[in-house]
């Protein structure tokens, strides 16, 4: 018996490699480091790519290659140890598993080595050393199973690419050459058709990834972040750094991450605040006006002057006491809460969990102090109510907040639409029931929300939302009703939170008139949008729920992804910055629904992969003949790979399986494709099985392996 001849695989494309080696990369530092995710991705593929190229140069020496293997698993091992020995081998578990949105150098760095040797040997051996689409896939699992456990899923512009650096790693794999048989030569027509495909496969894949939605979904990192530049008394943030430009936009389809960003304790738990933004600008979202991003450090003094119960106490009692005669029927009526909402302010304690190193204070709107462990700087505000350091906080910092629980005390909101407030707080100051110090800072956050809505509806709105909003106030003069009546109308015009819905646009028109369901985002852009159009100042806002299914054994509130939430701000004389959220009263997406979308997308999945079968109909085909051989005993695997031999034979002669003797089976293959003792094998073995009613001493995986050469070398010379 002849001895088998092994192919030789030459002619691999490194750039197609270099693509592939590429996505993974940008694909794992999306989910690993994405605060620094361009940089780590640029330096991971130059490692990989450096990997990959160090093998392809010993692909021709094998033993070589071996000792490289060797040799680079070493210094990896010894790289990782070193690193570990300096941090902590948990805290690296947690960095791969657990948190996908923190940064940590040596971590990334330890990363960065360790799956640029896995990613870059193990392309170029199932692209150069032994071709494997199968296998060629297996390393780039390695992110899309990393981001289902930690970020809910790749962004589909990664997916995408990942998609298509494997398709050209494939099309750029090395070609099997024969020595002792003239089966594949890669000449110059060959490889000329190979570059056209892929080309051909490249640019389809570009075009493919400009349309898809761009993710828009921020780390925890960038939440709390932010660069800044000081102006005297004030501190401007960088709008160009680590803080947002633009909010969060729905693109639907939304699975949040487990890992918690900050623990909260608190007696009494409301939402708390990261930043605000001013301009609507339709599919991108919300963006920050360039005069609301500066913030001062004198705003303490300010915030605890704006206690809208302790006004509401001193003007009645002002009136009581004789003061304020013009006004006393209406002050007298005034109703003053003495439980938990007046008195001392509540204390929050936030400790950041996500290892950041972080300049911004997340916080309730009404804080009126803030206490940082181990930071003794300015602490600064802006005008929207962001808060930030003037230096970073140590990493993961502890601070405690002094804040006043939100309470509309509608009786004092009813008299300044009864009465004009300048009016009644001047008169308020000049008789000493109020100090002056009180009465600037109440008049100055009006004047202030004033001028903010001028500035921030530079932008027309809509008129079809303008209408909407004159409908859904019809006959309200009170601004506080008007909002009420908005955050109402949510649920009374059937509107619906989901997190799975996919959005055709991303645009408050779209959620407002046709879909009428989405998450937080929607509703708090639709909202604010609808508030202004009713003449209210109002802002976007994107902060924190604390969610009591959230509490730890420790009665703290675990912050997660998933408690991120949005919502509108609007100003109210006699309340302040009020919160409006119509999440409040949507309905939520039913189970049925819930089973419906599961049902189609059964189906979808079912109609691609009936597609693909008929597509890949001829590989389909043979595994499912392959698989059949394992449950056949010698005789009938013999006499199937003969049967599949021979019709495969007579599509290149075009005579009828039937009608065509074993001789003739093996003078075509030998004749056609240059196989004789690979053909003669299966025949005689068929032969003596079906004639003389003996098996032969050849092995069954013998004949299987000729007929799977038969195969490839009639599709490689397209016969």
């Amino acid at each position: 018996m002849n001895k088998r001849v092994r192919p030789q695989y030459k002619g691999a494309e490194v750039i197609t490699a270099l693509i592939y080696l590429c996505s993974m990369s940008a694909a794992l530092m999306y989910v690993l480091c994405r605060q620094e995710q361009l940089l780590c991705t640029v330096i991971m593929t130059a490692v990989s790519f450096g990997v990959y190229m160090l093998f392809y140069a010993l692909r021709n020496k094998r033993a070589f290659a071996v000792l490289a293997f060797l040799a680079l698993s070493i210094i990896t091992f010894v790289i990782t140890s070193l690193s570990l020995n300096q941090g902590s081998s948990a805290g690296f578990i947690d960095f791969i598993f657990k948190n996908s949105e923190s940064f940590d150098v040596m971590f990334a760095a330890t990363t960065i080595v360790l799956f640029s040797c896995i990613f870059g040997f193990s392309v170029c051996y199932f692209n150069v050393y032994l071709p494997r689409p199968s296998f060629l896939l297996l390393p780039a699992l390695i992110p899309m199973i990393l981001s289902a456990r930690t970020a809910g899923g790749l962004p589909a512009g990664f997916t995408v690419f990942l998609a298509a650096g494997f398709g050209l790693a494939v099309l750029g794999s090395a070609q099997p050459e024969f020595p002792n048989d003239i089966v594949y030569i890669d000449d110059k027509k060959s490889r000329r058709e190979r570059l056209i495909s892929i080309a051909i496969f490249g640019v389809l894949s570009a075009l493919i990834l400009t349309v898809v939605p761009r993710d828009t979904n921020t780390p925890m990192g960038s939440y709390l972040d932010t660069v800044f530049k000081k102006s005297s008394d004030f501190y401007g943030r960088n709008m160009l750094s680590n803080f947002a430009n633009n909010s969060g936009v729905n693109h639907g389809a939304n699975k949040p991450a487990d890992n918690v960003l900050f623990y909260a304790t608190t007696s009494y738990p409301v939402n708390v605040s990261r930043w605000s933004f001013d301009q609507y600008n339709g599919e991108t979202g919300w963006t920050a006006h360039p005069d609301y991003t500066t913030g001062w450090s004198g705003w303490k003094t300010f915030k605890k002057n704006l206690n809208t119960n302790t006004l509401a106490l001193t003007l009645r009692q002002g009136a009581l006491d004789g003061y304020l005669e013009e006004y006393a029927p209406l002050l007298k009526n005034l109703t003053v809460y003495n439980d938990r909402f007046f008195g001392s302010p509540v204390k929050m304690t936030i400790r950041v969990n996500d290892n950041s190193s972080t300049k911004v204070v997340i916080h309730p709107s009404m804080t009126t102090n803030v206490s940082i462990t181990g930071y003794s700087e300015n602490i600064y505000r802006t005008y929207k109510d962001e808060m930030f350091t003037k230096t970073n906080m140590d990493r993961n910092a502890v601070y405690t907040l002094e804040y006043y629980i939100p309470q509309a005390n509608e009786s004092l909101i009813r008299l300044f639409e009864k009465a004009d407030m300048e009016e009644i707080l001047t008169a308020a100051a000049e008789q000493g029931v109020i100090t002056n110090s009180v009465k600037t800072s109440f008049l100055s956050e009006k004047s202030q929300a004033l001028e903010y809505h001028e500035k921030t509806l530079s932008e027309p709105i809509n008129p079809e939302i303008v209408q909407l909003a004159e409908e859904i106030t019809a006959g309200l003069t009170s601004n506080y009703d008007k909002a009420l009546a908005i955050e109402k109308w949510f649920g009374e015009a059937g509107f619906v939170y989901d997190l799975d819905f996919v959005p055709e646009e991303t645009t408050a028109e779209y959620f407002l008139f046709k879909s009428k369901r989405g998450i937080c985002s929607d509703y708090a852009t639709a909202s604010a949008l609808l508030l202004r159009a009713a003449g209210i100042p109002t802002k976007y806002t994107e902060g924190f729920v604390l969610d009591g299914e959230n509490l730890d054994e420790f009665g703290r509130y675990a912050v997660k992804p998933a408690n991120a939430h949005a919502y509108a701000m609007c100003y109210i004389e006699g309340y302040g910055w009020l919160e409006i959220d119509g999440t409040k009263y949507a309905s939520l997406a039913s189970e049925n629904e819930q089973l419906t979308t599961v049902a189609l997308i059964i189906l979808i999945s079912l109609a691609v992969l009936t597609i693909l079968a008929i597509v890949f109909r001829k590989e389909v085909s043979e595994g499912i003949f392959a698989i059949s051989l394992l449950f056949k005993n010698k005789n009938g695997k013999i006499r199937a790979i003969y049967l599949r031999t021979r019709r495969l034979v007579c599509l290149i002669s075009g005579s009828e399986p039937e009608s065509t003797a074993a001789g003739e089976v093996c003078e075509i293959a030998s004749r056609s494709l240059g196989l004789n003792k690979e053909a003669r094998e299966i025949t005689e073995s068929a032969d003596l099985l079906l004639y003389g009613g003996k098996t032969t001493e050849i092995p069954a995986k013998q004949l299987y392996r000729n007929y799977r050469k038969i195969r490839k070398t009639k599709r490689k010379m397209k016969k």
